[in-house]
């Protein structure tokens, strides 16, 4: 590829997938080189997100800097010529946690996809050719969440881009398979305008694999808790920062009690000991269920006592170092995601948390308050899934080219 392609970004929060097409960037070991697009436009109405985008303008972005304010009220002509677009538009009316039984929510979220047909619809009308791709990530709640009539959004969504001229793939990926160490399941949503070939997702494998990138195959004692806390760099932006419980979280995080692989095993983690060749590394995790049974609350008793009836939820997760961690989430609340330290009765730290979602150790969320800088780390998407999908593209753009 010569020309750089032009790429407008929704929903662009504190630009994760921003990064991950942009590339030049390390994370841990790995670079990751620069891609060949060029970021023209971002928005989101999060301010925190916002403000934390424009601190690492200059450093990650090229200078790009973000509009702020909510996409609807935001003109399709405002929007420059642009080759791709990105959304993440937002997950909460499809999220596993949530009541899926509409796209309709208190806010209208749940019709947010609606803005992306409408910048797309109205670039077609007035570009001299119409934008070539578009990326929707979504969580994996979508799958299953239905239209007001019945019909499933996933088909909805694919109905109205094919009418607007698009090929479309559609997978669910787990970000641990392309070299973030997290067990984090999004839907991918990918549009090829119609006169191109349809988008094979089994290029995202052919990525990780041609830059040696943990994933399916191999590679993923790299990914372990233990291994990506084993070499954060004490000088990184907020090393020592983290957001503490309430009382009774912290109750809840001391009953249960830390993690068999404590200090030791992440010191051996530290001198590069290899995970398969430890003495005794336990991959087993802790929860709300290790606490002895006397000292449950009432609501912890009701579902101790009838585990079937509320199908055993694992509340108060807490990974092992021998563990891939599980998905941080906005709200980073330690009884629905696996949130708190290994084996230190704490909530991770942000460094580490960004380095759960793959973040550079340089990437700096200062500008926001604590508590918001969770959220806007927990919404992301992983910049490393970003870099391998945005150099799946730039592949699949360059074997077109060449083939014509």
């Amino acid at each position: 590829m010569s020309k750089r392609m032009r790429v407008a970004s929704l929903f662009s929060g504190c630009g994760g997938l921003d990064l991950g097409f942009l590339g030049d960037f390390e994370f841990r070991n790995h670079k990751l080189p620069k891609n060949n697009f060029e970021l023209v436009f971002s928005n989101d109405f999060d301010r925190n997100a916002r403000q934390i985008y424009d601190q690492n303008s200059k450093k990650f972005f090229k200078g790009h800097r973000t509009t702020f304010g909510d996409i609807r009220d935001v003109n399709a002509e405002e929007v420059p010529h642009f080759d791709i677009l990105l959304a993440g538009f937002p997950c909460q009316p499809f999220s596993n946690a949530g009541n899926r039984g509409s796209t309709e929510d208190a806010h209208g979220r749940g019709t947010l996809f609606y803005e992306c047909e409408r910048i797309l619809r109205y670039a077609k009308k007035v570009q001299d050719e119409q934008p070539v791709a578009f990326v929707f990530e979504n969580v994996r709640g979508l799958i299953s969440s239905k239209m007001p009539d019945g019909t499933s959004v996933i088909d909805e969504i694919s109905n109205r881009m094919r009418r607007l001229g698009y090929r479309i793939s559609v997978q669910l990926v787990n970000a641990s398979d392309y070299g973030v160490p997290q067990n984090r399941f999004r839907v991918l949503i990918i549009g090829i305008r119609k006169d191109l070939p349809q988008f094979d997702f089994e290029m995202l494998s052919e990525v990780c694999h041609k830059f040696g990138l943990p994933g399916k195959n191999s590679g993923k004692d790299s990914l372990t808790l233990g291994s990506i806390f084993s070499d954060i760099p004490k000088d990184s932006p907020q090393f020592d920062d983290y957001w503490r419980y309430s009382a009774s979280d912290q109750r809840m995080v001391e009953l249960i009690g830390p993690c068999e692989a404590g200090a030791v095993f992440l010191k051996k983690f530290r001198r590069g000991e290899n995970l398969r060749k430890m003495n005794r590394v336990v991959l087993e995790g802790r929860s709300w269920k290790n606490i002895p049974p006397e000292l449950l609350t009432n609501r912890f008793k009701k579902i101790y006592d009838d585990p079937k009836k509320y199908r055993s939820p694992n509340f108060y997760r807490r990974f092992s170092l021998g563990e891939i961690c599980g998905t941080i989430t906005a709200s980073a609340q330690p009884a629905n995601c696996g949130i708190t330290h290994p084996f230190e009765n704490r909530r991770m730290t942000i460094r580490e948390i960004a380095r759960v979602q793959s973040f550079p150790d340089d990437f700096d969320f200062e500008t926001s308050p604590i508590q918001g800088a969770y959220k806007v780390i927990g919404n992301a998407v992983p910049p490393v899934l970003g870099w391998v999908i945005a150099r799946s593209l730039q592949n699949y753009f360059s074997l077109w080219r060449r083939s014509n």
